[in-house]
């Protein structure tokens, strides 16, 4: 399996070499990072040698003033440091990467603080009390996620943490756990209407020039209600549900690499603990279940004392959705967490701080993972990355009504792929495909699902994307050894995908 990767690896770094020599510069730093996590098998290292590359090629070929305009004519590194404060300081502004550091961050203590509480071990004594085999404890891996549809930050940092003592205990690997987590965690986000992704693809659907109809013929104001035309039509989404179902209950085998994890497994010895005379309370399955549903509830409804929203008389899918805050919520869940813990005295206020900064500091990795995957995103787009798609999609000769779904959701899949980004995507690629699928031709709803599609098979695929880092850090698995024993179902996925989008095309 090393050789392969390694293989694998060294064939992406001399593809980069192969696009400098031709001057493609947009796609050199996305076959580097991708050439050196596969061969490395690491997951920061790569995004700053990729990074450095870019910031190299910005300072000797130049590139777009936009992203780095402090940075003209700095040399190497000192075009890299700049960089770093720019790209912070314009998503800060975005309410991009900060709005990502505050929920990975609090999401780090909300799910520490409930771990020393015993909330998380009551869930895992409960589901001892039904789970009685390897197999169930992956079913219930599997619809525990189902739970969790608001986030795929909170589905894979609280599902991973919840269910890992359990699949331990029955032999199961964590790459495997890992597996079961990338199946649901990012495509329920997609399918379910109530989500952040839902949120913000909604509302780059109704930015669309000229608006985007319903059946009726009226313009689509709310992005709930132009994101759920979109459901149908998310097939990665769908598929890999559906081969989540068909691993958790064994109707298909396991890969060569998730094989090799679980022969791995050592045999679960548990801890004998000592007897103590005043032995520690068990925590109870209330301070899990209620400060999850203060969490869910704050997220997707305002405060009480809002009126503006609870005052309002004619109530809408726009009114009721569009307040959904993932910030919000999770906030409020802390606050909520740390209160009841304290005032009901189910932990210490020395313990309860001690963890809570604990919580903090465990996420310190991912954040690092996740400024640096932001960073090379600006320097791609610097260096002209979307544009060089945009263009190169409209040069394609034998592009009509029919294969534009299949090119949509086939280039866009293997850009989130190569550069750990979705969301970004959106904002360059929905109006372009809006206005490709009306000039072509195409159903509207199809492209789009395609491109919705897309990107939550590049974001579940990648080896380093946000949520790969999530899933990886709440199974406690090497991040590059998930991302490489699930990447062969995640190509059974596009395989799939790709073929019900060229049937959908010519059908629809």
């Amino acid at each position: 399996m090393k050789s392969i990767s390694t293989i694998i690896g060294v064939a992406l770094l001399f593809l980069a070499g192969l696009c400098y020599f031709i001057n493609w510069h947009a796609l050199v730093p996305a076959f580097t990072v991708l050439g050196v996590a596969i061969i490395t098998r690491k997951a920061l290292e790569p995004l700053i040698i990729g990074c450095a590359i870019g910031f190299i090629l910005l300072a000797n070929q130049g590139g777009s003033e936009e992203y780095f305009p402090e940075g003209k004519g700095m040399i190497f590194p000192l075009n890299m440091f700049d960089g770093m404060f720019t790209s912070i300081a314009r998503d800060a502004h975005d309410q991009g990467l900060i709005w990502v550091i505050l929920v990975c961050i609090l999401y780090g203590a909300f799910v520490q603080l409930l771990n020393v509480s015993g909330g998380i071990q009551a869930v895992g004594r409960y589901s001892e009390a039904h789970v009685k085999s390897k197999k169930q404890s992956l079913i219930m891996t599997y619809f525990l996620s189902f739970f969790f549809f608001l986030d795929d930050y909170l589905s894979a940092l609280s599902v991973g943490n919840t269910m890992r003592p359990i699949t331990d205990k029955f032999g199961v690997s964590r790459e495997k756990l890992a597996l079961v987590l990338s199946f649901v965690c990012v495509p329920l986000t997609i399918i379910f209407p109530i989500s952040t992704w839902t949120i913000f693809y909604g509302s780059q659907l109704t930015a669309i020039e000229g608006g985007v109809l319903n059946g009726a013929g009226k313009v689509i104001t709310s992005p709930i209600e132009a994101f759920l035309g979109t459901i149908p039509y998310n097939f990665s989404a769908w598929i890999s549900l559906i081969l989540g179902a068909l691993v958790v209950f064994h109707l298909i085998p396991d890969s060569k690499g998730i094989k090799a994890a679980e022969a791995e497994v050592k045999p679960y010895e548990p801890e004998v603990a000592k007897v103590k005379k005043n032995p520690a309370k068990q925590g109870k399955l209330v301070y899990f279940i209620l400060p999850l549903l203060v969490l869910i509830w704050c997220t997707i409804f305002p405060y009480p004392f809002d009126m503006d929203y609870w005052g309002s008389l004619e109530p809408s899918t726009e009114v009721i959705f569009g307040s959904i805050d993932a910030l919000r919520g999770i906030v409020t869940a802390v606050v909520f967490t740390y209160m009841y813990f304290l005032l009901f005295k189910v932990i210490k206020f020395n313990k309860i701080s001690k963890h809570f900064v604990l919580g903090l500091e465990t996420i310190t990795f991912v954040l690092t993972v996740l400024g640096f995957t932001y960073l090379l995103k600006d320097v791609q787009n610097a260096l002209g990355f979307n544009e060089f798609v945009a263009s190169h999609l409209q040069g394609i000769s034998w592009l009509n009504g029919a294969t534009l779904p299949f090119v949509v959701f086939a280039l866009v899949s293997w850009i989130c792929w190569a550069t750990g980004s979705n969301w970004g995507i959106y904002a360059i690629l929905v109006p372009t495909t809006a206005i490709m699928s009306h000039t072509l031709g195409a159903d509207f709803w199809l492209s789009q699902g395609a491109l919705a599609s897309g990107t939550v098979w590049g974001a579940a695929a990648c080896f380093f994307s946000d949520n790969r880092v999530l899933t990886a850090q709440s199974c406690k698995v090497d991040m590059m050894k998930h991302g490489i024993s699930q990447f062969p179902y995640q190509l059974v996925i596009f395989g799939v995908s790709s073929v019900l989008y060229l049937v959908a095309g010519f059908v629809l």
